[in-house]
């Protein structure tokens, strides 16, 4: 039984949105094994969609008709309600504010995922506490550095170091 990922996706724009669908796409191909990718929370910067049992994967369609405001204390309350397991939070937004959440998160148990260029502008401390804080709690960190290409590249490479934290916390080797 493949081990099941639970990806809180912060930003639907074009590089979460292409994660998404490759996520879907990988499903599809029956020879490569994949973890269990799934996504219980998808937010833009505004509005947050929290999964419900039986929701499937028509996820613009249910972003669009069930998402509601949101604030961070909400998705930590839902994946801690939902007992959910091996968290990655997946930040494919430009928001420094968001970045300013990361130990928090990690400190809820979350893997980090991102993109977010405003990471390069803050103290190279701050990315070392990121990775000092989620390795000592047995989690990953990974952040991609100007993905050049269109949005499947993105996509891609968000995908690709989903992949690599996964394999780093089930192995417990970060």
């Amino acid at each position: 039984m493949a081990i099941e990922i639970n990806i809180v996706l912060f930003g639907i724009g074009n590089a979460g949105s292409a994660l998404i669908n490759k996520v879907i796409k990988s499903r599809e191909d029956i020879t490569v094994p994949v973890p269990d990718i799934r996504f219980p929370v998808i937010t833009n910067s505004r509005v947050a969609f929290f999964e419900k049992d039986a929701d499937g994967y028509a996820w613009e369609a249910n972003f669009i008709r069930f998402a509601v405001p949101f604030k961070m204390d909400d998705v930590v309350e839902y994946v801690i309600e939902h007992d959910l397991q091996n968290l990655i939070a997946v930040d494919a937004t430009p928001s420094a504010e968001l970045t300013a959440e990361y130990p928090d998160l990690v400190r809820t148990g979350f893997s980090i995922v991102s993109l977010n260029e405003s990471l390069q502008y803050l103290p190279e401390n701050f990315e070392k506490g990121i990775k000092f804080l989620t390795e000592s709690r047995g989690l990953g960190y990974k952040f991609i550095k100007g993905v050049p290409g269109d949005a499947a590249a993105a996509g891609n490479a968000l995908y690709n170091a989903v992949l690599e934290v996964v394999g780093k916390v089930k192995e417990g080797v970060v």
